[in-house]
């Protein structure tokens, strides 16, 4: 399933709100982005079409509700990602990653735990994904 930037900033927002009237929703992106009205609604409407949120009426406006947790979207990231980046920069990518985001010295201590594990795991050479 593809998710378009949009639409991505568009799921924020209901996790970190919970479900929300269309009103709302629409007031909150136009401030936020400056998207007009239409655009919203067509974001909203191809969101519901690839079942990421799910649409209820409730009198002249509709309750958008996520479908799609936060949790299956890391999947559907990781999936992208791993499509998009080749197998043999991954490591500089997440390096980069690490670089340019902020993290507790726990985030860093469970980030640590996750490589330490994978070492059990880890290939003699990784091989291109891109042919």
């Amino acid at each position: 399933m593809q998710i378009s930037d949009a639409e991505w900033q568009v799921m924020k927002i209901i996790w970190m709100q919970g479900e929300q009237t269309s009103t709302d929703l629409i007031k909150v992106l136009e401030k936020r982005f400056s998207w007009s009205k239409s655009t919203i609604q067509t974001l909203l409407a191809r969101l519901v079409e690839k079942e990421c949120l799910t649409r209820e009426k409730q009198g002249k406006s509709f309750i958008y509700s996520a479908l799609l947790t936060q949790e299956d979207s890391k999947k559907l990231l990781v999936k992208d990602i791993k499509d998009k980046v080749c197998s043999r920069r991954m490591k500089q990518l997440l390096a980069n990653l690490i670089k340019e985001c902020d993290f507790t010295l726990a985030d860093l201590e469970g980030l640590e735990e996750v490589i330490s594990k994978k070492k059990a795991s880890a290939v003699t050479e990784v091989r291109c994904n891109c042919m």
